[in-house]
């Protein structure tokens, strides 16, 4: 066992961070810099010396040093540690390849990866079916037992390493991406979204604490998606409603709405891309400044595609509303509104336009 405690103390996380290649710069009492996970053009990685801990609110994941090197390395948890306790009072550990630019995870599982996320999700919706507890909770945000049952939504409460080493290749590719440190499951209490191909396999997974700890998201070491959106093309969807958060998605889900969440607020350019497939995307993310300023850079780069659908008063998000009796029809009232604006802006652009050619 390792004493994780002085593992913490002997590697402050700054000191980690910064040795990793990232470049921070102080912040009130907060630490901030480019994220190393993600293609980062604005710093979203935020450093807590007095916590210890780090946080992407991007990619939404964080925890500790050990969890930092361990996404910087591909490593374990426990191979992670015994390096870092190796190192103790000695230099801060380097990032990949000496010190070169950091590496960023495999943009797509290989296929012993994707065999073991595939299982782990099978195994985490079995556990699932079997917990009173976490179906009340995901009910209790508004997600009904059709729609969890058809996303399949899982718990995850331990026993992957012992059912992965009964199938090949075993459990290493499960360690590889993070759904084991060792052999404990790294999701182990808590609640498991995965994003779905059009075959219905599981090609990625995140998963929410039940009971509050932080990180409140952990995410597979693998490039974060756009959450349903693969679900939504293989449908054949012409609009899409493009909202933040996972439960925000499985929210427009079980109102049977085409959706899609970008699992924060930044849109890669392969993302942006694939939005430009869609007719029309309609803008739902939070009602907060962060929410704000993500709807404001998409109505740009998607043009007139993109239609700002603001939540009704005192919603700060599609999740919250889910959880309301009336929540679906007052964001359906919502999108019409914005809809109908949008259409009365370009009618009105028309008009003024054939004023002016007519001048």
């Amino acid at each position: 066992m390792f004493d994780t405690e002085a593992i913490r103390a002997a590697h402050p996380i700054a000191r980690a961070v910064a040795g990793a290649g990232v470049e921070l710069r102080r912040s009130g009492r907060h630490l901030v810099g480019l994220c190393p996970f993600h293609d980062d053009r604005t710093p979203s990685l935020v450093v807590y010396p007095e916590s210890a801990r780090w946080m992407c609110f991007s990619c939404d994941v964080g925890g500790d040093v050990i969890d930092f090197v361990g996404r910087m390395h591909g490593t374990a948890f426990r191979e992670t540690a015994a390096m870092l306790a190796a190192s103790a009072g000695a230099a801060p550990v380097p990032a990949p390849a000496e010190r070169s630019p950091p590496r960023r995870p495999a943009r797509v599982p290989d296929d012993e990866a994707a065999a073991a996320i595939e299982e782990a999700c099978s195994l985490y919706a079995e556990q699932y079916a079997r917990s009173r507890e976490a179906r009340s909770y995901v009910q209790g945000r508004g997600i009904d037992e059709e729609t969890a049952s058809r996303l399949r939504i899982g718990l995850a409460a331990g026993g992957l390493a012992r059912r992965l080493r009964s199938r090949p290749p075993g459990p290493e590719p499960a360690r590889r991406v993070g759904l084991l440190a060792g052999d404990r499951d790294a999701l182990s209490g808590r609640i498991v979204v995965p994003d779905l191909d059009a075959g219905g396999r599981a090609t990625w997974l995140t998963a929410r604490s039940l009971d509050g700890r932080e990180p409140r998201y952990l995410n597979l070491r693998l490039p974060s998606p756009v959450l349903g959106l693969a679900g939504a093309r293989a449908a054949g969807a012409r609009a899409l409603v493009l909202t933040e958060g996972p439960f925000d998605w499985l929210t427009l889900c079980a109102w049977q709405l085409h959706g899609a969440a970008l699992l924060g607020t930044h849109v890669s350019r392969e993302a942006l891309q694939a939005l430009r497939s869609f007719r029309r995307v309609y803008l739902a993310l939070d009602a907060d400044d962060a929410g704000r300023r993500a709807s404001t850079r998409l109505r740009s780069e998607l043009g007139a595609r993109a239609v700002v659908v603001p939540l009704p008063r005192g919603a700060p998000d599609l999740s919250e509303l889910g959880s309301r009796p009336d929540g679906r029809r007052a964001f359906l009232d919502s999108l019409q509104q914005a809809h109908a604006r949008e259409q009365e802006s370009w009618m009105r652009q028309q008009d003024e336009g054939r004023r002016g050619r007519a001048a």
